[in-house]
């Protein structure tokens, strides 16, 4: 995969600044909230936080998409982090003149999200346009790799700043890693296109032929509902990780080792993105996305019948690995599928479909743990998971697919 984009220096560039960037995020993931519960001791309001993230994706994505396609995508993605890096800037500002408040960081989390949908839309544009798209799936699986090693080490540097510094200063170093972004992606000499864009097209209709695209592509349309299926299954399975923790494994409610588990996640994640490229063949995908569906739901259901934690730990990679896979996979076919004027609306349409079903994977989870228990959670999942599969296989098997010779 490495050898492949060696001479790509364009797309170097482009990962080196998300690297920078996902870091940046990942340390304000895990401090912001910390400074929310110290202000207010309520693990309610703390977790408004993780909603913010993702109500705007479902309100304005259907537009982000359309925006994409027909506008500037050095613009929005350069604007995005711009944007981004002066909101969260105002939070350690604030708290260096002593008058930040919960509700300006709530405020800045959702404007920022709302940022982040735009630029995110032109992303999906924009790296097939770097790469090329017989280099699309190494791409994308490094990035999902940078995304992953992020998970994994961007926890410890937030715990290292905030013991050094203190929350509210330590989301300096998001801000910091925004601009650094910007900088870094303003170098690089590219349109983000594959062709010109539309201007012309209205926005509405943008919208309408983004919708038409995926209707009469039952394959795009199949992925997207099996994509909502692993997404839902995911969020079942991540939302309880801390019961399962605790009332399957029996650990502590403050044993480090629950933090062990999360790891466990990124490691798989990490793992999926570096093969992904010798696995990803748009003709293997009938294949693929059944296999790895199937594999996610044996994942899950072992984790809710073992009480071994080393075993579990094992698990909760596989489940990763598998579920990271499956999600890459829908996004690698559907930037192949989609034509350039309308790759960020087909896109961004499976993000909404993926991010929504995961807080509603995660709620009907907790529901039924609290009526039953975390394994029955757990053999939930695997049951969604296990459909996915087979309507993944039954309605891919005989679907021409895009670009079957790569």
């Amino acid at each position: 995969m490495a050898s492949s984009l060696r001479h790509e220096k364009a797309f170097i560039r482009w990962a080196s600044a998300d690297g920078v960037s996902v870091m940046g995020t990942m340390v304000s993931t895990v401090v912001l909230p910390l400074v929310v519960y110290e202000a207010t001791g309520s693990a309610a309001q703390t977790g408004i936080l993780f909603a913010l993230r993702v109500v705007p994706y479902l309100l304005v994505g259907v537009i982000a998409g359309p925006i994409a396609d027909r506008g500037n995508r050095r613009r929005l993605i350069i604007g995005g982090n711009l944007i981004e890096g002066v909101l969260v800037a105002s939070i350690p500002i604030a708290n260096a003149f002593d008058v930040l408040t919960v509700a300006q960081i709530y405020v800045v989390a959702l404007l920022s999200a709302t940022a982040f949908v735009f630029s995110d839309a032109a992303v999906f544009g924009a790296v097939p346009a770097l790469v090329g798209p017989q280099r699309l799936a190494a791409a994308n699986g490094l990035l999902s790799s940078i995304a992953s090693g992020a998970e994994v080490i961007g926890p410890v540097i937030a715990g290292g700043l905030v013991a050094l510094l203190g929350p509210a200063t330590s989301v300096t170093i998001d801000a910091a890693s925004f601009f650094v972004a910007a900088a870094v992606l303003a170098s690089i000499p590219s349109t983000f296109r594959t062709a010109p864009s539309a201007p012309t097209r209205a926005l509405r209709e943008g919208v309408a032929a983004a919708f038409r695209f995926i209707r009469h592509r039952r394959d795009v349309a199949t992925l997207l509902g099996v994509g909502f299926g692993n997404s839902f299954a995911f969020g079942a399975v991540l939302g309880l990780t801390v019961p399962y923790a605790v009332e399957v494994l029996g650990f502590d409610r403050d044993d480090g080792r629950i933090g062990f588990l999360f790891a466990a996640s990124g490691i798989g994640s990490l793992i999926s993105g570096l093969l992904f490229a010798r696995l990803f063949r748009t003709r293997r995908v009938p294949v693929l996305t059944p296999v790895s569906l199937l594999l996610s739901g044996a994942f899950a259901l072992a984790l809710a019948w073992t009480t071994s934690s080393p075993f579990a730990l094992v698990l909760f990679a596989t489940f990763s690995l598998t579920m990271t896979t499956t999600i890459t996979i829908g996004i690698t076919y559907r930037q192949l599928a989609a034509p350039d004027d309308l790759r960020s609306s087909v896109n961004v349409m499976g993000r909404m479909i993926s991010w929504g079903g995961q807080p509603f994977g995660a709620a009907t989870g907790a529901l039924v743990a609290s009526l039953a228990s975390v394994p029955t959670s757990y053999t939930m999942a695997a049951i969604v998971m296990v459909v996915s599969a087979v309507v993944a296989r039954v309605l891919l098997r005989r679907q021409p697919m895009v670009g079957a010779h790569r």
